[in-house]
């Protein structure tokens, strides 16, 4: 596949570019031609959902939460001169450094385009969604994806972009225009 044509996925002549059914078992189709400023929103969207995945904090709290246990161990053995307030300040030091960190590389992600996301949503780039009973068929430049329901555990809106987390993988971000409602209440519905 050359990455500088538009990905086409083949489909009926005459097919409708976005066809919505009530039935939530019937397909939903959409296919999105990108301009300008798709790419960009992908990789802000990328950038900034991250701040509201469960690991990213898990991670982020591991540090401190190691220094206060050490610290409060140390306590409780007797032979240890820390003070509670000195565990707390030392706490609140480096989850204040971790933060301002991450806030840094979030702004370097913003501020630098991500060059996957020019490869698959550049201007009149083409990406079509196939959303049927129990699996979201994705085509992009860059081939084509299919991901059961059952399998995608994480769906978080963050603004005009959706990001969708199947089960052992980093997850991926869409523009909204590719998920309409009813597709956005079955990838939920699957990850709830």
């Amino acid at each position: 596949m050359n990455p500088q044509q538009p990905f086409q996925p083949s489909r009926p002549v005459g097919h409708p570019q976005h066809q919505g059914f009530s039935h939530q078992g019937a397909p939903i189709e959409v296919t999105y031609t990108c301009d300008g400023d798709t790419a960009r929103r992908l990789n802000r969207g990328a950038a900034l959902v991250t701040w509201r995945l469960p690991a990213k904090w898990g991670f982020l709290l591991a540090l401190p939460a190691f220094l206060l246990v050490r610290g409060t161990l140390s306590i409780l053995s007797d032979g240890g001169e820390a003070v509670i307030g000195e565990m707390a300040r030392a706490f609140l030091l480096v989850l204040a450094f971790e933060l301002v960190v991450v806030t840094i590389v979030t702004g370097v992600q913003l501020a630098r385009m991500n060059p996957k996301f020019t490869a698959v949503a550049g201007p009149g780039h083409q990406m079509s969604v196939r959303y049927t009973g129990d699996t979201m068929h994705l085509w992009q430049t860059s081939g084509q994806v299919s991901n059961r329901y059952a399998d995608i555990k994480r769906v978080i809106t963050q603004g005009d972009v959706v990001f969708v987390q199947p089960t052992g993988t980093q997850g991926f971000v869409l523009p909204r225009e590719i998920v309409p409602d009813a597709a956005l209440t079955r990838l939920r519905g699957a990850a709830a």
